[in-house]
This record gives C-alpha cells, structure tokens and sequence, in this order.
C-alpha cells in the first residue's frame, strides 16, 4: 500500500510540475523508469499511475476553466457532439487514467524481464 501511494504520490508530482514542460510521450517514459525503479506488480503499477496521472490532467483542466472563465470547453463540447463540457473534463480525466496506467504498466512488465524465475530443484531438460 505504501509504495502504491508513493507511484501515485510521484505520479502527480511529475505530471504538474514537469508536464508543462515536455510532451505527454516523455511523461509516458518518465512513468514508466519510475514504475521500473519501484519495482511494482503490474496491477498496482497500472492503477497508481493511473489514478495520479488521470486525477491531475483533470484538475489542471479544471484549474484553468475556472481561472479563465473562457467559452472555449463549451464551444470544444458542442464541436464534438457532447451536450455538457463538464463531460470533457472527465473526458481528460479517463484518458489521462489510460495514458498514465498503461505506461507504468509498461515498466513494471519490462522489469519482469530481468528478473530471475526460481523452477524448483530439478531443472527441465
């Protein structure tokens, strides 16, 4: 649980701070060294960025909707088809989830390449 909340704890952090600065496929890299470093299992890894990655795109969104008061997430809304904008929102929220997750994922399955498998006294011929 602890290092769950420390993946997501990272996550976040990395997203908001440095996220201004590179495009979404370096904070797909970054998330995935870092679920290679914590050594996490697939499902764990999968969720925890997940969660951070998906829970800070939409805050961010919503940060800025609300600072500029702009018309552009309800006119982006109607372009697409979508009757409420706060929908777009969540929107970035689920594709953030997916982004974050799977790239963690990633790096948790690419760990469990180098690991050492134990097959038990006898070896298979």
């Amino acid at each position: 649980m602890a290092r769950f909340l420390v993946m997501l704890f990272i996550t976040a952090l990395m997203v908001y701070l440095v996220g201004q600065f590179v495009p979404f496929w370096a904070l797909m890299i970054l998330t995935g060294l870092i679920s290679f470093i914590l050594g996490l299992n697939p499902g764990m890894a999968f969720f925890s960025a997940g969660i951070g990655f998906g829970l800070t795109w939409f805050l961010k969104s919503l940060m800025i909707a609300i600072q500029t008061g702009s018309d552009l997430p309800v006119q982006m809304a109607e372009l697409m088809g979508i009757k409420n904008d706060n929908l777009l929102m969540f929107a970035t929220f689920f594709l953030g989830f997916f982004i974050g997750g799977f790239s963690a994922l990633t790096g948790s399955l690419f760990k469990r390449l180098f690991e050492k498998k134990y097959e038990g006294v006898y070896r298979k011929g």
